[in-house]
């Protein structure tokens, strides 16, 4: 916590000498308008958290997460968060956070290792995760994945993670690119026919059936990789985490589980 607010205080310092190199464009303004109110606040806000903590607070490091009342980040807060992307993240956090449904969880050594060597996560360059939430069908956490092409991007998804009914299979789907959509009038080389889905047979399974009615549940559905192994079903967005997409996949899930 010492660390995190050095950290705190030398962005400070760098928003301070920024000022002076910068231009006034009305944009760079409001931005730093917001950044200014939210570093000038009595108070900072644990970014694994999302408690909000006085100074004091945080050093003497004795405070108790479900007491505190600023569990969650208060609306008029949020307007202050100097990005739209940030705002959009953390209302979607908020969500997690005050809902009776997500308890904070910690990944063990075990779960840790089982994510590392997904399919869906070792198609990028590098990833790390955040905000793991249990809920009583299975885990959500927040994936930060990279890719370090011509251009470098590195963005926080939503991944959410359950038990099915052992397909005793390993498949993995994306959405397809347009040169894929038009091959694919051409070939027929997919073991499972999956609409707008590009589909990897990583481990064959002889029960087809079972993964074809579960694919149901994800048809229409798009910006998501999808990868089913064994009696693990992994869903994760494609985009920054948002509100909009942790609904749509707990439907999802309430049909499958």
């Amino acid at each position: 916590m010492i660390e995190f607010i050095f950290i705190t205080a030398g962005i400070l310092i760098l928003f301070i000498l920024f000022l002076g190199f910068k231009s006034d464009t009305p944009k760079q303004k409001e931005y730093d308008r917001k950044l200014k109110e939210s570093l000038a606040d009595e108070y900072i806000i644990d970014p694994e958290t999302g408690i909000k903590l006085t100074l004091e607070q945080a050093e003497s490091g004795h405070w108790i997460a479900h007491e505190n009342e600023f569990r969650i980040i208060p609306e008029h807060e949020l307007e202050k968060l100097p990005t739209k992307d940030e705002r959009l993240a953390e209302i979607a956090l908020n969500y997690l956070r005050e809902s009776k449904e997500y308890l904070r969880t910690e990944l063990t050594n075990e779960q840790f290792d089982f994510l590392e060597k997904t399919k869906i996560l070792t198609e990028y360059d590098d990833w790390e995760y955040s905000n793991p939430f249990k809920f009583k069908k299975g885990i959500v956490l927040l994936p930060s994945v990279e890719l370090n092409g011509t251009i470098h991007y590195k963005e926080s998804h939503l991944m959410f993670w359950v038990k099915i009914d052992n397909i005793n299979g390993h498949y993995f789907f994306r959405e397809k690119s347009s040169s894929e959509k038009f091959l694919d009038l051409f070939r027929d080389d997919d073991d499972i026919k999956f609409s707008d889905y590009e589909s990897f047979t990583l481990k064959k399974s002889h029960n087809i059936i079972l993964i074809k009615n579960l694919l149901k549940h994800f048809e229409n559905e798009k910006k998501l990789e999808i990868e089913i192994d064994n009696e693990n079903l992994f869903i994760k967005t494609t985009k920054l985490v948002n509100l909009d997409d942790i609904i749509r996949i707990e439907k999802i899930v309430k049909n499958v589980c």
